[in-house]
């Protein structure tokens, strides 16, 4: 827990915050109720699109898949990343190099704490760092090899963060 009990403050980021982030935002929460739950309540997630509508539902696919992982984005709404969202973050989780571009481009002051999801707190070979492509609209096999990564990072990030005293 951060400074005056304040949460630590994760957001995950996408483009639209109705795929990749929406998962994984519920994922992550997902899977601190189930390995976690003593530091359940020290963090908080959000998840927000750089080029997000406000509002928006999970897609149909990720919703399906979602429920398939044991847990629901019924209540999922997309929103887009500001300032304020971004002031709250004590780390910010991109799928994709052009995402943390804009990010820095709108957003200067935001550069110590974001990240694409697999450079944060990686210990490995930086060169097996990658983007985590978009499976929006594309065939089974994409969302099909989305989902042991997503599920592969949270147990990574979540097992680092333990390690250096964050959570």
């Amino acid at each position: 827990m951060g400074l005056f009990g304040k949460k630590f403050t994760i957001i995950v980021v996408c483009k639209a915050n109705i795929t990749r982030s929406a998962y994984l935002h519920g994922y992550m929460e997902h899977y601190l109720k189930e390995h976690l739950p003593h530091v359940h309540k020290k963090i908080r997630i959000l998840s927000a699109g750089v080029k997000a509508r406000r509002g928006g539902s999970a897609s149909q696919v990720v919703k399906h898949v979602a429920r398939l992982n044991g847990f629901s984005l019924r209540n999922h709404h997309s929103a887009p990343l500001t300032r304020k969202t971004i002031k709250s973050a004590d780390v910010i989780l991109v799928m994709e190099q052009w995402q943390k571009d804009d990010i820095l481009k709108r957003f200067p002051h935001a550069t110590e704490k974001t990240f694409r999801i697999m450079e944060y707190l990686w210990k490995d070979n930086p060169s097996e760092i990658r983007d985590i492509p978009d499976p929006t609209g594309k065939n089974t096999a994409d969302y099909e090899a989305f989902i042991p990564i997503a599920h592969n990072e949270v147990d990574r990030i979540f097992r680092e963060l333990a390690r250096e005293g964050l959570i």
